[in-house]
């Protein structure tokens, strides 16, 4: 069910109105689902809507094979002005969204929307964040995690990804809404898959199906038929991401493809010079690992990272790339 959470006016005449989606009993587990919070990373926004005719379909009795015990929530589209624009950002302000909460109830418009998104995902129990790379990169589909322990590692598994990804501590990671769930005491997840402005259907079809069957494993959904499932996910800590950075300014060429296994060495791509196409230098994949994210846009400046390798991890005694 669409409801309105937020209607203010704004300096251009049109009204800024937030909506979220809404299934289940009150009293139920709760999830929130969250997308859109950059204008521009449009496979989180599909996976959205998607999930939300999914539900619907359930609601209504189209969908015969699930019923909804859980109190489920889905804001398909934050940052509304920026989407309107195809951008990351809002024109008028051009603030970060995920760079602005908790917010406050009284602020300026980003602050004012950020600090609804909060209240209205308090009482959650978890929370997804569903995004693309940043601008200029493409990511292999993956789940980060805030502060993994155990509990929430089995509880990535369900979302039937091959990778999990520890989130770096930094300064500004309190002002992600992801954070501040976890200071808030949900168990947070991010899902990010592909390259902004761009919409992936074989991406999408992946974060769908992970996502319904999470809800199916935490009882949000009771299927008629089996439970959810867990697969097999190689985790990486903060300590075993490696940023791959050029020496040389120019444009990148990559040899490699996103989400694949690499060798230590092993050639990633080729810095050119911009002018007469000169060889300036070939970027070697600094360890064994799997490429997670991969620079999109072929400009580059020295110390410009192209890639982010995930080196593998030998205590845990699981690779599956290999």
């Amino acid at each position: 069910m669409k409801q309105e959470i937020l209607h203010i006016p704004t300096p251009f005449g049109e009204p800024l109105v937030l909506y979220k989606n809404r299934w289940g009993p009150l009293d139920g587990e709760g999830l929130s689902i969250v997308s859109g919070l950059q204008g521009d990373r449009l496979n989180g926004m599909m996976v959205a809507s998607r999930l939300s005719r999914f539900l619907n379909d359930i609601e209504a009795g189209r969908e015969t094979g699930y019923q909804i015990r859980g109190n489920i929530q889905i804001f398909p589209i934050v940052n509304y002005k920026a989407w309107e624009t195809g951008n990351p950002v809002w024109n008028f302000d051009s603030q970060d969204v995920d760079l602005t909460f908790p917010g406050m109830e009284v602020g300026e418009l980003t602050e004012t929307i950020c600090n609804t998104v909060i209240r209205h995902t308090a009482e959650s129990d978890y929370g997804i964040v569903v995004q693309s790379a940043e601008k200029h990169y493409d990511d292999a589909p993956h789940v980060q995690l805030i502060e993994p322990n155990r509990k929430r590692r089995n509880l990535a598994r369900s979302l039937g990804l091959a990778v999990g990804r520890e989130v770096s501590e930094n300064p500004a990671l309190v002002l992600n809404l992801a954070k501040r769930w976890d200071l808030m005491g949900l168990h947070p997840f991010i899902l990010s898959a592909g390259k902004p402005q761009t919409y992936q259907p074989q991406y999408c079809d992946l974060l769908v199906d992970g996502i319904v069957n999470f809800m199916r494993s935490q009882g949000l959904l009771t299927p008629t038929r089996e439970k959810g499932s867990q697969r097999e996910m190689a985790f990486f800590d903060a300590e075993h991401e490696c940023p791959v950075l050029t020496r040389e300014a120019g444009l990148f060429y990559s040899e490699i493809a996103v989400g694949t296994a690499v060798d230590k060495g092993q050639k990633l791509g080729e810095v050119r010079d911009l002018y007469e196409g000169g060889l300036l230098e070939e970027v070697p994949a600094p360890e064994k690992g799997f490429v997670v994210t991969l620079r999109e846009y072929p400009m580059v400046h020295e110390q410009e990272c192209v890639a982010v390798v995930l080196r593998e991890n030998h205590r845990r005694g699981f690779w599956p790339f290999g």
